[in-house]
């Protein structure tokens, strides 16, 4: 057996490799011991992942939604006090109920909370997308590559065809190893709102933490396209330009690859906003 990235014999192993990081919701999505070594497993996770997980946009993204870490923590989210411009952190007791919150304050804030003279806190929901981000690029590609085994493996084909393609080998470099420390594109918008419903066939509604898929262009591109809570993040797989993505959005009225016709809908889920657009 050899890994998917580093082409080395990884009999070794003993680690599984969760696709999508545990701390961004998946549980789930894993690939057996010895197709990412282990020590190509653990570059992952100190290097990138832990970059990714500790940038505003997804640790707020975490806080807001309860997703825990694999020892269970959800990140702090932010407090701002505009009367003193003073920003802390605000963690809730009981993950469960969030009946009760912690906000931490200076000694400034604190005065005026228990005089009287400030009696509302602001959270902020909304904060930049994380654009020309190394980390999140090189996490995408990984990813990408990782689903593409998955399917192999689901397919019950042989993953050497995966790891002896050339074609693969930039992307594979890039998030492996980087030598020359490039910046691989990638394109970044929102789909549809945070709290948006899905629907089962049988009218269930579910939480949709992350959904993706691939989009083969008619210019020979391959695009791998992933929606955090209604974030999409889009990848070309073969080279750092988004070019063809962008034309593609044109001519399909700039509707997600997630969700253009033919397509599962996100895992066979319905969100209510394709719904709402049925019923009109």
């Amino acid at each position: 057996m050899r890994c998917l990235f580093c082409k080395q014999s990884s009999g070794q192993s003993k680690s599984v490799e969760h696709i999508v990081p545990e701390s961004l919701g998946n549980k789930e999505h894993v690939l057996p011991v010895g197709v990412v070594c282990d020590q190509c497993n653990n570059y992952f996770a100190v290097k990138i992942e832990k970059k990714v997980l500790e940038t505003e946009f997804f640790k707020n993204l975490r806080f807001r939604n309860g997703l825990e870490s694999k020892k269970g923590r959800i990140p702090p989210g932010i407090a701002s006090f505009p009367k003193t411009r003073y920003h802390g952190a605000i963690s809730f007791d009981d993950k469960e109920s969030k009946t009760r919150i912690n906000v931490d304050v200076n000694e400034e804030t604190f005065k005026l909370i228990m005089s009287g003279e400030i009696k509302q806190l602001y959270v902020p929901f909304n904060f930049a997308y994380p654009e020309n981000n190394q980390a999140v690029s090189r996490m995408l590609g990984k990813i990408a590559l990782e689903i593409f085994a998955l399917r192999f493996i689901e397919e019950q084909t042989s993953l050497n065809h995966l790891i002896d393609e050339e074609q693969l080998d930039p992307l594979r470099n890039y998030v492996r190893f980087n030598p020359k420390n490039e910046n691989w594109i990638y394109h970044v918008r929102k789909i549809y709102q945070e709290d948006e419903q899905f629907y089962m066939v049988d009218g269930k509604s579910v939480d949709m933490v992350f959904e993706c898929d691939y989009l083969a262009t008619e210019l020979f591109e391959l695009y791998f396209v992933i929606a955090f809570k209604g974030i999409e993040f889009v990848l070309n797989m073969a080279g750092s330009c988004v070019d063809g993505y962008m034309d593609w959005l044109k001519q399909n009225n700039n509707r997600s690859p997630l969700y253009r016709a033919g397509a599962n809908f996100g895992y066979q889920l319905t969100p209510n906003f394709l719904i709402n657009k049925q019923d009109q």
